[in-house]
């Protein structure tokens, strides 16, 4: 009991420290990065051909305070790849993103299996994330997601600040993401799970990069 109580404290401490960094940040100017379109960045993805972007309503772009995104259709060796990225440049909207677990359902999928969490090693970076499967009539969609502040990932929103408070104090800045990665399937999702992974593979490295660009 102690030892739980204990690591309630910690978390909450962390968090405490995070948010008055976040807040004395706000106080700051803001410095938009300067960085080519991500639709421009993620046009040219090894393995890969972009098919059809999906531009988002502005009311979508307006509620969820995007100063960037891109949501994308690729063609790869194991077939068709949907890529969303929802990019931030200010700690003020750490909060802005939003879970699969809330936008599937509120636009009438279903979610047929919940959150099962993973760890992998991608090109020398640590990767944690979040996988479900949805359906929506006989559709049926393998989704990954995480959200991301430089090389540092995790699939729960509420770490976005811890994280973009640490990547502050290593002069990284304040960026993040919110990103998913799905997969449409008929009947077999170990397939489709090793066509997001082959994918993941190619486009997390340069992600990473695009958040070290000037």
């Amino acid at each position: 009991m102690g030892t739980k109580q204990e690591t309630k404290l910690i978390v909450l401490a962390v968090l405490f420290l995070a948010t008055a960094l976040l807040v004395h940040a706000g106080t700051a100017a803001t410095v938009v990065p300067n960085k080519p379109p991500l639709n421009e960045y993620f046009r040219d993805i090894s393995g890969y051909i972009p098919l059809q972007d999906i531009d988002l309503i502005e009311e979508a772009t307006r509620l969820l305070q995007l100063d960037d995104y891109l949501f994308t259709y690729y063609a790869g060796p194991s077939g068709p790849v949907n890529l969303y990225i929802g990019y931030y440049y200010t700690a003020g909207k750490a909060s802005a993103a939003h879970s699969p677990l809330i936008c599937y359902p509120s636009q009438g999928w279903k979610i047929t299996e919940q959150p099962a969490r993973y760890s992998r090693e991608i090109g020398g970076f640590a990767l944690e994330y979040e996988e479900i499967t949805t359906t929506y009539g006989r559709q049926q969609e393998l989704v990954l997601y995480w959200y991301q502040t430089y090389a540092r990932t995790q699939p729960k929103a509420y770490r976005t600040k811890i994280d973009i408070a640490f990547n502050k104090l290593l002069r990284r800045g304040e960026q993040h993401a919110f990103v998913r990665v799905s997969v449409p399937y008929d009947d077999n999702r170990e397939e489709a799970q090793a066509a997001a992974m082959e994918f993941i593979r190619v486009f997390f490295p340069r992600l990473v990069e695009f958040f070290a660009e000037a």
